[in-house]
């Protein structure tokens, strides 16, 4: 049936210039420490006060050659008040129709799977970080040990990596579905979760 996962799952930041100790925080410092939940499935998430857009550092993104759009997301984010417990929603739904298309075990799994199996909730960070146990710096990592997701709110590096919550909220939930389906999760095939070992 289904196998164990590995113990840490992660979206490493790669980057030939590493900003160290003083990574850009581009939306500012974590601003609320309140629990929300999310309106459709109700899964906890701390959106650090990253819902109420403020003045934003997208000059750094510009000197460091982003193209408009991404100044834009900067100068934007989140777009709305409540984008942030949507998009929480919207990578679990991902998620479940990504286990879905499989048929058989991993869709009966996926269907019954209940969001309060993400226990320790969602949070996000104003910038990258350093996991020392991975020896890397990450953008966004799911923790099976406390079955929790944490991303940036969003980065731009000086090599061009750009990452957003949104898109990294959808990869890391799929891995939290991958961790407990007890298949190898990070979902680099274009043909996982379905032929997942």
């Amino acid at each position: 049936m289904l196998k164990k996962a590995p113990f840490l799952l992660i979206i490493p930041v790669l980057l030939a210039c590493v900003e160290t100790a003083s990574a850009q925080k581009f939306l500012g410092p974590r601003y609320s420490d309140e629990l929300k939940f999310s309106p459709k499935h109700g899964i906890p998430y701390w959106d650090g006060g990253f819902d109420i857009p403020r003045k934003h550092k997208w000059k750094v993104a510009m000197e460091r050659g982003a193209p408009d759009w991404v100044l834009e997301d900067v100068k934007n984010f989140p777009g709305s008040p409540d984008a942030i417990g949507q998009w929480v929603d919207d990578a679990w739904d991902e998620a479940v129709a990504s286990f879905t298309k499989c048929g058989g075990p991993l869709a009966d799994f996926a269907v019954k799977l209940s969001p309060m199996s993400l226990t320790g909730g969602v949070t996000i960070v104003p910038t990258i970080w350093y996991e020392e146990v991975l020896h890397s710096y990450l953008a966004g990592v799911y923790y099976p040990a406390n079955h929790s997701i944490k991303v940036v709110n969003l980065y731009f590096g000086t090599t061009g990596d750009y990452r957003h919550a949104r898109q990294l909220l959808k990869w890391e939930m799929k891995n939290h579905f991958g961790t407990m389906a007890g298949i190898h999760s990070e979902p680099f095939a274009s043909d996982w979760p379905c032929r997942a070992q």
